[in-house]
């Protein structure tokens, strides 16, 4: 669990925030989702998607990233347990969502079909993931397609997409689902407080200016709006790069050959984890720009008027079954760095090296975190708009 370091008005537990009263009842007003219905209405479209900023393919190609991480057994998880957490914090959720980095997918697939809000906008800036979102949403069944407009600018390019024809100028029937592109770096033109939620799973570390768009954020959520993302965090991360960091001389001490790739590719992730934990070099041209401390993100959303509760080593989807922090296993930080290595990074070469160095100290470490949360690799944040 998160060091309570924050003030009062930050919860680092692993338990849901009630709603502000027992009484409480969300505001059902149909009025609530206008602002956002009429200013998407006047905005293109084409191919069915949303023209709201500028289209930027993915740095990896979507196609090969999406056929790596996309295959997950449970594809309604990480939407669903969103949709969970909303309603066990009383959550109101009469205005439109926005989720800002879908991706292939991960986190819009349950969202989309389960959809308690009167609008729901899937949104990245990569058409290829656009595309392969609404060919995954059509094999689900959910209608996602927006009439295209007349006006669409000439030579724009946008996914090639097919889905069911929901031509015309009225968006606002009930779970109503549109995609578009957007980043979270050009949020300027969504109306005041015109949504009841923004969602993002490993988004907010793409984003340059955080302090931009938390202020952002914090403008176009409604008073009690949610801003809820999952984040990579720096904590654990850094710890491997430093684990990483001594394989080689390890290996040495025990008399193990160590391959001119292993060299090459620890010195990779050494470098890797210094960039992300770095806020003193310029980021801007990078794919991924940031590590967080659970801690510091906190710090952030408080400052733009956020509340905030972090569940610590605990993912969207896990929120499906249970209403905090996730049990963990005892192995949990041995596991982590062991698939995190070969699998998320693609350095299958150091797993044997892994295990023939560092393993036994992981397993230290996850001796040490035994009765709490372990350093934090992943975390749910929960803000909610004061």
């Amino acid at each position: 669990m998160t060091q309570d370091c924050s003030p009062r008005n930050d919860s680092t537990g692993g338990t849901p925030r009630p709603a502000e009263s027992p009484d409480a009842t969300p505001n059902t007003s149909p009025h609530a989702a206008r602002p956002f219905l009429d200013w998407l209405a006047a905005q293109r479209t084409q191919d069915g998607v949303l023209l709201l900023g500028d289209a930027r393919p993915f740095f990896h190609d979507e196609s090969a990233y999406t056929a790596h991480h996309g295959d997950d057994p449970a594809p309604f998880d990480a939407g669903h347990g969103l949709a969970a957490l909303l309603r066990a914090t009383g959550a109101d959720m009469s205005a439109p969502a926005l989720e800002i980095g879908c991706g292939f997918g991960y986190l819009s697939l349950g969202l989309a079909k389960e959809n308690p809000f009167p609008l729901l906008l899937l949104t990245d800036t990569s058409p290829g993931f656009l595309r392969i979102l609404g060919d995954r949403l059509n094999a689900h069944g959910v209608a996602w397609r927006a009439g295209d407009d007349a006006h669409a600018a000439p030579g724009t390019s946008g996914p090639n997409m097919s889905g069911p024809d929901m031509s015309g100028p009225d968006m606002s029937g009930p779970g109503t689902v549109r995609l578009g592109i957007l980043s979270g770096d050009a949020m300027q033109e969504i109306p005041d407080a015109s949504l009841s939620c923004i969602a993002m799973r490993a988004t907010l570390h793409h984003v340059a200016d955080v302090d931009a768009f938390l202020a952002q954020a914090a403008r176009v959520l409604r008073p009690g709006g949610h801003l809820v993302f999952e984040e990579p965090c720096r904590e654990a991360l850094l710890l491997m790069g430093v684990l990483v960091a001594q394989m080689p001389e390890l290996a040495a001490a025990r008399g193990m050959e160590v391959t001119p790739r292993q060299l090459e590719l620890v010195d990779l992730f050494r470098r890797m984890v210094e960039f992300y934990c770095r806020q003193d070099i310029d980021k801007s041209t990078a794919e991924d720009k940031h590590l967080f401390h659970p801690v510091e993100i906190a710090a952030r959303c408080r400052a733009h008027g956020f509340d905030t509760a972090v569940y610590a080593n605990t993912t969207l989807a896990s929120l499906k079954y249970l209403h905090g922090e996730s049990p963990l296993p005892t192995t949990f930080f041995h596991d982590t760095t062991r698939a995190y290595i070969g699998e998320v990074c693609r350095m299958p070469e150091l797993v044997p090296l892994f295990d023939a160095t560092i393993a036994d100290a992981c397993a230290y470490i996850d001796d040490c975190s035994r009765g709490g949360r372990g350093p934090h690799y992943i975390s749910v944040f929960d803000a909610r708009r004061g």
